[in-house]
């Protein structure tokens, strides 16, 4: 396949400008930049005044919880109360004889106040029940799910973190953290016969979005069970859309990872390193905080690490030495800081053997702004998901005071410090958020319906070029790759055109803007 693409507005993505100019693509890789008013011979797609910019990377999510979402068999459910969400689940539909919802917050429904297992049975005391927290951290079942699952307090596993709230000596049906994650694994398994359908559905509704390639990271560094399937991304391999960069978890025990490392090496899909979690998030409590919360759960309440400091310092520079990148979720100030200072470590030990790997902090919300120096690690990027600014925005000072959150997703200040944004959703967390809408998120620091008024931290708004890169080569150095990201001679021919100049434009255009055409690897696998 041998054609030009030619428009008056291509993002190259290696400046901060479109210009008119040519692309010479041929068999999926961009060969040449040729001057706008050149002659050619040969197929011409002339896409006169429309952007042409790099495919958009959504550089963290949850690729299959996702994917299993957009099928249409789970239902979003959340509330202010735990009465409004009980409503809701009623309605659920049963699917292979469980009722699965997702998008509750327990911090909607007070302090300290936790759900139960009884609660849930008002909804159905028959059909078991799971409804996956907001944040992806909590999971909450009724009794007859805690029977089908035969759990009791006895049964829960030891040797993972997290907890499995107890009342009175009985389980509650509420999970935490790894927990959470090790029994939602065994409830997503009567999916089975439609997850191959459902990946390939999915990879067309992000191609909709302009989404090229994804970041896949791990939803808990602990349990046998991370969510995270290249066996069943390698099924699809051959029809996929959408490029997939996986992220394990990273334990002690490193040969599973080096095997998966040795053979997920194609364009299409890759393993791209390796995943922690430092800490957990602020709604629980679960945050790792340097001083108390404002209303502290009990005396000195900082949360904590979900792995002691010592492993994940050891887990850290054992990454890095393998030659994986590592990426670390940080939400609290004191383990983005011990983070940062990890990573410096590990790569004064043993620097990268490699021009793509680039290790990457994820989150990075309640941010003591002493630490910002250490964001500009030449190795480092800082992976944010704007949506995440909006979400509870209103409970911000509540959850962390006051001080503490006017500090809080600072993308501005990272960039000061010469640090390297990618953009992401973290999809599931929350749900069809399009680039253009992230985007918006940090230009604007407001939603789409532009609240709050006035804008959030209006100091730490960033430019529209400066959001495009995060979402373009900022993303795809999180995933730990350098041939995609730019529209530049040697990359692959991912790109997207758009019915307008967002780069000359507004951030009130980035809500209009529509996506005309998707193209991977040189092919069209979108057009309007």
């Amino acid at each position: 396949m041998h054609y030009y693409l030619k428009s008056k507005n291509i993002f190259i993505g290696d400046t901060n400008e479109a210009v008119p100019a040519i692309l010479e693509i041929k068999d999926g890789v961009i060969v040449n930049h040729l001057d706008y008013n050149t002659s050619l011979v040969g197929e011409v797609i002339d896409v006169g005044d429309q952007l042409v910019t790099p495919g958009f990377i959504d550089a963290h999510v949850h690729l299959y919880l996702s994917a299993l979402i957009h099928l249409g068999k789970m239902k979003a459910v959340g509330g202010a109360s735990i009465e409004e969400v009980i409503t809701q689940a009623e309605s659920i539909p049963e699917y292979n004889g469980w009722k699965i919802g997702i998008g509750w917050y327990a911090s909607d429904f007070g302090q300290q106040i936790l759900p139960t297992n009884e609660d849930l049975d008002k909804a159905s005391k028959t059909i078991p029940i799971c409804l996956i927290a907001g944040d992806a951290h909590t999971i909450w079942f009724n009794s007859k799910a805690l029977e089908v699952l035969e759990l009791t307090p006895e049964a829960i596993p030891q040797n993972i973190g997290g907890e499995a709230v107890v009342k009175d000596g009985k389980l509650t049906g509420v999970f935490l953290e790894a927990k959470a994650i090790y029994y939602l694994s065994k409830v997503l398994s009567v999916y089975k016969d439609d997850e191959e359908q459902a990946l390939k559905n999915y990879m067309s509704y992000l191609n909709q979005m302009g989404v090229t390639a994804v970041g896949d990271v791990a939803l808990t560094g602990e349990s046998p069970d991370d969510i995270v399937y290249p066996e069943l991304y390698a099924k699809v391999e051959k029809e996929a859309t959408v490029r997939v960069s996986f992220f394990p978890a990273m334990r002690e025990a490193v040969e599973q990872n080096r095997e998966l490392y040795k053979k997920y090496r194609s364009k299409m899909l890759q393993m791209g390193g390796v995943k922690q979690f430092y800490d957990g998030v602020t709604s629980s409590h679960t945050a790792y905080l340097k001083e108390p919360y404002p209303m502290p759960f009990f005396e000195g309440d900082v949360g904590g690490p979900l792995l002691t400091e010592e492993k994940m310092e050891r887990l850290t520079l054992l990454a890095n030495k393998e030659g994986w990148p590592m990426r670390i979720h940080t939400v609290g100030d004191k383990a983005i800081a011990l983070t940062l200072q990890n990573f410096k470590k590990a790569q004064e030990e043993t620097p990268f053997d490699a021009p793509y790997k680039f290790n990457t902090i994820e989150h990075l919300e309640v941010m003591d702004p002493t630490d910002l120096p250490l964001t500009a690690q030449a190795s480092l990027i800082v992976s944010v998901q704007p949506s995440h600014l909006l979400v509870g925005y209103e409970t911000l000072d509540e959850e962390v005071g006051a001080e503490r959150a006017r500090h809080m997703f600072p993308f501005k200040s990272f960039l000061e410090e010469g640090a390297t944004l990618g953009f992401g959703t973290d999809t599931p967390v929350v749900l069809d958020v399009t680039p253009f809408e992230s985007m918006f998120n940090a230009v604007a620091r407001q939603t789409r319906e532009q609240l709050p008024e006035p804008c959030l931290m209006p100091e730490q708004r960033i430019s529209i070029v400066e959001a495009l890169k995060a979402h373009t080569s900022g993303a795809a150095k999180a995933l730990s790759r350098l041939d995609i990201g730019t529209l530049e001679v040697g990359n692959l021919a991912d790109f997207v055109v758009l019915d307008r100049n967002i780069v000359a434009g507004n951030p009130q255009d980035l809500l209009k803007v529509e996506v005309v055409a998707t193209y991977v690897n040189g092919k069209c696998v979108f057009k309007k």
